[in-house]
């Protein structure tokens, strides 16, 4: 495998209306070549639904000689959301992320349709592999020369029609030109209360030991959309817990851990389902499943 990129497988609040996730994006499939190797077997006026991945449209378009540009809404058939998950390490929150949409779960809206690792014997890769979901090593270094370069990545995240890319403890900066052609349709989470503790640097347990060296009370995991910057984009989601006075950070990570499984999964869910609205000031909210005039 490492010889290859991949292994296959009302409020009075007023908004913006979201972007769709393909206004950016440009067909082109010239660099994907060789990019896989195959192994075993809003508010009131938005609603529920986008027009097509405009790769879904021109697919949907050849099958039926129409245009393609018919939307999925409520009242017809609502199109599962692909995703593409970067992670670095053991990649728990890929398969918290993964189980949930794999066995029906919260965010049953979706698929994992890629794992993406710059550390190709990562437990997030292996868990991939054996689940059958294609491994795009990405970046190209030194040390990992087979690593494909980021127009490929581009192309192949195109080819398998990607809506939205999850960073799910990936640490390297994503590219400027992946934000551009994914635009609001990128999450991280990231184990501080944005925007304390975060920036570049502050990772794994040195974010817990900054935690608890400075005296804080409270912490816990950001869920937020991903600008060209290490974690200044919008904070989308959080959840808090206890600083204990006696607290090693390896038991706080522990506990922020436990909430970033649960807290993820939502958000993706989500976004999933088109329940992400952006206030005008650029601050997006989740509108809850029940009731689309209240927010999570």
């Amino acid at each position: 495998m490492e010889a290859a990129a991949v292994a296959s497988p009302g409020s009075g609040l007023r908004y913006l209306p979201p972007i769709n996730p393909a206004q950016k994006r440009q067909r082109s499939r010239s660099a994907t070549a060789g990019a896989f190797a195959t192994t075993r077997r809003q508010p009131r006026a938005a609603v529920a639904c986008r027009r097509p991945h405009r790769v879904e449209a021109a697919a949907a378009a050849r099958d039926s000689g129409g245009s393609g540009d018919s939307s999925h809404c409520s009242g017809g058939v609502r199109s599962r959301k692909r995703l593409a998950v970067f992670v670095s390490g053991g990649g728990s929150n890929f398969r918290s992320i993964h189980e949930a949409t794999a066995a029906g779960g919260k965010a049953s809206s979706g698929d994992v349709v890629a794992l993406v690792t710059d550390k190709p014997g990562c437990g997030g890769a292996e868990y991939a592999r054996r689940s059958g979901i294609p491994v795009v090593l990405f970046p190209r270094s030194k040390s990992a020369p087979e690593g494909v370069p980021t127009a490929q990545l581009l192309n192949a995240l195109r080819d398998l029609r990607v809506d939205f890319v999850l960073l799910a403890g990936y640490l390297k900066l994503i590219p400027s030109e992946l934000v551009q052609a994914y635009p609001r349709s990128v999450l991280n989470i990231h184990p501080s209360l944005l925007p304390a503790f975060g920036g570049k640097g502050y990772y794994g347990l040195k974010v817990h030991k900054a935690v608890i060296a400075s005296g804080a009370r409270y912490s816990g995991p950001t869920v937020h959309f991903v600008d060209e910057q290490f974690d200044t984009g919008r904070t989308l989601a959080q959840r808090v817990v206890p600083v204990l006075a006696d607290d090693t950070p390896e038991q706080l990570a522990a506990r922020v851990l436990h909430e970033e499984h649960h807290v993820y999964v939502e958000a993706v869910a989500a976004l999933c389902e088109d329940r992400i609205v952006w206030r005008e000031d650029g601050v997006p909210l989740i509108r809850t499943q029940t009731n689309p005039d209240a927010y999570a």
